[in-house]
Order: structure tokens, then C-alpha cells, then sequence
């Protein structure tokens, strides 16, 4: 009988132990999650190693209300972040916004340098509203435009913690002189001269050709250095998400338990 209950209260104290940790790792994993920022050539592929990432909470959920609402550092945003949707929060006007809004502000932040492999991760508090700006950018690119992170990240019905994300990556171009110098023109005659200026509604052509091709050009790399950055997460690539641990304590368990079962047993059969 003594025997007995040392086996009962030992299958006790490991079921006590091993319900225990069910009940603490989900609520440490909902806790906490990271970031992952891989800087990539857009054109081919190569990580572009230097540069840093700047990483601000905008917003914390509220439990009772299930909405957004900003720190004290964002408060006086204009911008109402609990009546907007993750799709409205991460969109790329709203990151300028928040961006203007904390330069050159003393803002608190965590600031994550770029390896050599182009990466650069962060752990970082789950149930949050995050902007991830660029203050020194990889030598011969710009700076990446801002953009916003939701933590957790809601896709297709299931939450993720964990996110990878590729920001876009454009080269630096180098400046066109903004006035070209003056070609000697020969003279007109004042009889060739009069002939034009009688036709009206007849475009003239550029005083210097391929002037306005050169600034269309120019706006529209413009365009594309500071466009719209695609939020998260981004087809074909999936966030990757973290591995599921709460099924090992319980396995763990249910392997002990039949084990000193077995071991009760067989010894049962011995005496």
C-alpha cells in the first residue's frame, strides 16, 4: 500500500507540473513576436548589406474595448487609429503620417542594424501597432519609405506573430544638371521670324530638345523611389510563423503516465 501511494502522488505532482506549463506557454508566446526586414535589390536579389532600422509602438490593444489606442509619445496624432482596420493602419499614407509626425520628436524606440546578409530582426511586444522607419540607409540606395506593422498579423482567418517582411530597395540616380548651358543659335531672319509668329496654334518646339523628356524621366523615378511600399504579407512569400509548442508537454504526459503505469503493473505481478 505505501508502494502505492508513492506511485499515485508521484503521477500527481508530474500531472500538477506538466498542467502548469499549458497554462503558462500560450500566454508567452501570444506575448511576444519579431520582426525580420530582408533589404534586397530589386533588381537582383543581392542583400544589400549597411543601414539601420528604427522601430517605433504607435498603438497598444486595448483588451476591454478590442480597439487600438495610441502610447502617450502618439496621443496627439490626428489621425483616430481605433477606428481604423488593419488594412487602413497599414497602409502607406498613414505611415508617412505617423513618420512626420516623429521627426524630430524624442520618441523611444529600438534601433536594429543591417548585417551583411541584408537582415536585420527584433524582437518585439505582441497586441501593437508598430512603424519601422530608416534614418541611415545602405551606401548607393535611399532610404526605404516607412511602413506599419500590426502585431498580431491577421491573415486568412489565422494570427501571426512572426513576420518577415521586403521593403522596396531603389538605387540612387544621380542628378541631371538642372539648367543645360545655351547652344549658339544662328541668327533668324526677320522675314523667317514674322512667318512663325503668324502661326498660331502651332506648338513650337522646345528651345533645347529632350529637356522635358529628361525631367518625365526624372519624376518618374521619383515616383518609384517613393511610392507605395506592400504591406505585409507579400504574395507569393508567406509570413513565417512560429512552431506550435504546446503539444509537447502533453505528449510528454501521456508518455510518462503509461510508463509508470506499465511499471505498476508489471510490478503488481511480481509480488
Amino acid at each position: 500500500m505505501r508502494f502505492k501511494s508513492k506511485v499515485y502522488r508521484s503521477l500527481l505532482a508530474l500531472l500538477e507540473f506538466f498542467l502548469a506549463l499549458l497554462m503558462i506557454s500560450p500566454v508567452q508566446a501570444a506575448d511576444t513576436g519579431s520582426l525580420t526586414v530582408q533589404m534586397r535589390d530589386s533588381s537582383t536579389g543581392d542583400p544589400i548589406p549597411g543601414g539601420n532600422l528604427v522601430i517605433y509602438q504607435v498603438a497598444k490593444l486595448d483588451s476591454a474595448q478590442k480597439k487600438y489606442q495610441y502610447t502617450n509619445e502618439f496621443a496627439k496624432m490626428n489621425s483616430d487609429i481605433s477606428g481604423m482596420s488593419q488594412k487602413e493602419i497599414m497602409t502607406a499614407d498613414f505611415a508617412r503620417k505617423l513618420a512626420n509626425y516623429a521627426e524630430g520628436k524624442q520618441i523611444s524606440h529600438q534601433t536594429s542594424q543591417i548585417s551583411d546578409s541584408g537582415d536585420a530582426a527584433v524582437s518585439l511586444e505582441s497586441d501593437a501597432v508598430y512603424l519601422v522607419t530608416q534614418t541611415v540607409n545602405a551606401t548607393g540606395y535611399e532610404q526605404i519609405s516607412p511602413f506599419c506593422l500590426i502585431l498580431p498579423y491577421k491573415v486568412n482567418g489565422e494570427e501571426v506573430n512572426n513576420i518577415v517582411a521586403h521593403p522596396k530597395n531603389a538605387k540612387k540616380t544621380k542628378s541631371n544638371p538642372s539648367t543645360p548651358s545655351t547652344p549658339n543659335h544662328p541668327k533668324k531672319s526677320s522675314k523667317s521670324s514674322s512667318s512663325s509668329s503668324t502661326r498660331k496654334g502651332v506648338p513650337t518646339k522646345p528651345k533645347y530638345p529632350g529637356q522635358e523628356q529628361t525631367s518625365k524621366h526624372q519624376s518618374a523615378k521619383g515616383s518609384s523611389t517613393h511610392g507605395l511600399v506592400k504591406t505585409l504579407p507579400q504574395t507569393p512569400r508567406l509570413p513565417q510563423t512560429g512552431q506550435l509548442n504546446w503539444p509537447i508537454p502533453l505528449l510528454a504526459l501521456a508518455g510518462l503516465t503509461l510508463f509508470i503505469w506499465g511499471w505498476v503493473d508489471q510490478e503488481k505481478g511480481k509480488r
